[in-house]
């Protein structure tokens, strides 16, 4: 018989390890509590000389999911702001780590998640960093199920026995809508295939099945001049769309939302002009929405997104960016005054040719109210006008929350230099909040030259401010070959998607319950508990309450 290695690193908890996590004694039991679908992970960390890890799993009612963790690099510390620009990254090292943040930078940390569906881990660098994520059967019962982990290295074998508890409670089917927005250059760039190619269809379909293993319900087509199909006058054609648009729907997918329909323009060093006050036509970036050309492109663009919408069945199933951010990024009144006509008067054309369309818009006020049907405040936003998108949440109109490159600091995000906890308790505040979705720009957002394996720090070609923090452009890794990695924080998005499933179920059986549970976790976006051992015991009386 191997020797039992008892030394190394465990956790069922929502927290990052690292390549130097300090390691201790492992114990002989874990115990995990989970509903009868939900599936809990578990990271390993093992000390090994060894090439490899070979990991088996033993278990009546749960198989096991495989993946080898892929540290990536955190070169800066998150700064300390709310809005967005400015010293979003501390650029210049610092002395201490900041108050706000797990370490100080830099660092590495495990994120990447690279499937092993064989359970055979590589070691590196005298470490074997192993998450296995449980999947219980179809037919599984309430009650106590036990499992086994082995994990064979060099030295011998690392042996843990798992008492799950399996909760009477099933996670319902997604009613809390999720968008992550991807990008189809870099996906094209990291996979050496063009748009449309054969290989380009089997890749995108992997992006998606990690965006549906999140719960997204929601895909975002970002439209471009590829749909001008003349310009004298200007004709339009989205049917190179139509491919695309049926995968995702045919994945499960509730929404199409598409967009924009309008443009900042760009200054002459080719960069956005963030605070304009004009609105250019998206289709023709040159042209005045104001104009008499403008007006004539735009109801033609219009007219015949409608019509294609109409003709695949798709009208009642899309909601529409008129403009992102429409009140951020403003340095007067006056400016903002313009802007709101603008928009105004694009929304209204839309609403004439296509009636059953929702608009809907990230924004930091409740200032655009007629305007828009969907809100989605950044939580910083929110926060400041809660009131406002109170009223509107009491008056039926739904209400999101955003998070980007701000708020930062002590306020929950998405970051790799902040505790992984953030990411799941990001949900808790929506369904405290009575947010029925939830929208994140980064899916796989890589623009030309970034790698996430080389730096995480996506660059900012908008001119204001530093680099986005590290890890705010993207959730996914890609993958060799064809494939596409999740990380550690697309997985906690999952786990806080289905909590606020649950926290919907509790607050419908049980208010007074569910509001002293969410205090221990959530008072606001900026003041909560981020003690993963605390979830954890608020997690399993959570379960124990809808049993």
């Amino acid at each position: 018989m191997k020797e039992k290695i008892r030394y190394g690193k465990v956790t069922q908890a929502e927290e990052f390890l690292f390549p130097d996590s300090e390691l201790g004694v492992l114990p002989d039991k874990l115990r995990l509590a989970a509903a009868k679908n939900g599936r809990r992970g578990i990271q390993l960390l093992l000390p090994t000389l060894g090439e490899k890890a070979v990991c088996t799993f033993s278990s009546g009612d749960f198989t096991a999911e495989w993946y080898g963790m892929r540290a990536v690099p955190v070169e800066y510390n998150t700064g300390n702001g709310v809005a967005q620009g400015g010293g979003m990254v501390l650029m210049d090292p610092v002395e201490e780590k900041p108050p706000y943040a797990i370490r100080k930078a830099p660092f590495q940390v495990y994120d990447c998640l690279m499937p092993r569906p064989e359970g055979v881990v590589e070691a590196k660098d005298g470490r074997a960093a192993i998450y296995l994520c449980l999947v219980p059967g179809e037919n599984i019962r309430e009650g106590t199920c036990q499992a086994e982990v082995r994990v064979a290295l060099e030295e011998g074998e690392c042996r843990l026995l798992l008492e799950i508890e399996v909760y009477g409670v099933r996670i319902p089917e997604e009613e809390f809508q999720i968008t992550n927005w991807f990008s189809i250059p870099a996906i094209c760039r990291f996979h050496k295939t063009g748009q449309g190619e054969p290989a380009f269809w089997e890749v995108l379909k992997k992006y998606i099945a990690l965006m549906r293993r999140a719960r997204q319900t929601c895909f975002y087509i970002q439209l471009d001049k590829a749909c001008v199909a003349g310009t004298d006058p200007y004709r339009f054609d989205f049917s190179y769309l139509k491919e695309m648009i049926s995968l995702f729907f045919d994945s499960g997918m509730k929404y199409l939302e598409i967009g924009p329909l309008l443009s900042r323009g760009f200054r002459e060093d080719g960069s956005p002009d963030m605070f304009t006050g004009t609105f250019r036509c998206m289709a023709a970036p040159e042209v005045d929405l104001d104009s008499w050309e403008g007006y004539e492109i735009t109801v033609r663009f219009i007219r015949a997104l409608a019509d294609f919408l109409r003709e695949n069945g798709w009208d009642d199933k899309v909601m529409v960016h008129i403009h992102d951010e429409p009140d951020i990024h403003v340095d007067s009144e006056k400016t903002l005054e313009s802007r709101k006509r603008q928009y105004y008067l694009t929304a209204s054309i839309l609403r004439k040719y296509l009636p059953r369309v929702r608009i809907i818009e990230a924004v930091s006020t409740s200032g655009f109210r007629g305007g828009i049907d969907i809100w989605v405040p950044g939580t910083a936003g929110y926060e400041a006008d809660r009131e406002g998108f109170l009223r509107l949440t009491d008056l039926g109109e739904e209400v999101w929350n955003y998070v980007c490159c701000g708020p930062q600091g002590f306020w929950l995000n998405r970051f790799l230099d902040f505790a992984l906890i953030k990411n799941r308790l990001l949900f808790w505040g929506c369904e405290a909040n009575r947010l029925t979705g939830f929208l994140h720009w980064g899916f796989n957002q890589f623009p030309e030259g970034m790698d996430p394996f080389q730096a995480t720090s996506c660059p900012n070609d908008t001119g204001l401010g530093t680099n986005f923090p590290c890890g705010d452009s993207f959730l996914v890794y890609p993958g060799t070959g064809k494939e596409a990695w999740p990380g550690m924080r697309l997985e906690a998005q999952r786990r806080g998607a289905e909590d606020a499933e649950l926290l919907k179920l509790l607050r419908k059986k049980d208010r007074t319950l569910h509001d002293k549970l969410m205090g221990r976790l959530f008072i606001s976006n900026e003041k909560y508990c981020d003690d993963p051992q605390v979830m954890e015991e608020v997690y399993e009386e959570l379960l124990r309450a809808l049993s």
